[in-house]
């Protein structure tokens, strides 16, 4: 399966978008992947990973002058190649990424509650300065 890991883009510079078979609709092994990615000492360069479950790829931006997109690739390949054979163990942190982070659709909810009331209260304090005026 790892050898199936193909390019999905890679017309922006230092910044490529990986299919990984192995992550598709598996968000603890997207986490592991992740984590085990920038934490790998031989992947230096790679300062982002991420990824998505629901298509099963991986946005990747990396430093040009320190990977190729070859070396990027063959880095992922072996990563997941040690994740489906069990090499890299998968722990608590991968089974519950943070508890904290809210979902893309309940974070647009709260923010839109916050910026209309933002709006209310201002519109009362530039009613009241006006009326002093």
């Amino acid at each position: 399966m790892p050898e199936t890991v193909a390019i999905v883009h890679n017309k922006v510079p230092a910044r490529i978008r990986v299919r990984i078979p192995l992550i598709r609709n598996k968000r603890t092994m997207a986490e592991l992947l992740k984590h085990s990615l920038l934490g790998d000492v031989k992947a230096k360069g790679i300062y982002h990973a991420e990824p998505n479950i629901t298509t099963g790829t991986v946005l990747i931006k990396y430093h040009p002058a320190l990977h190729t997109e070859t070396e990027v690739i063959e880095r992922i390949r072996a990563i997941a190649r040690n994740i489906s054979t069990g090499t890299i163990e998968i722990t608590a942190k991968h089974k519950n990424p943070k508890l904290g982070k809210m979902q893309p659709q309940a974070f647009f909810t709260r923010e839109l509650i916050v910026s209309i009331a933002g709006n209310i209260i201002a519109g009362f304090v530039l009613a009241a300065l006006i009326s002093r005026g």
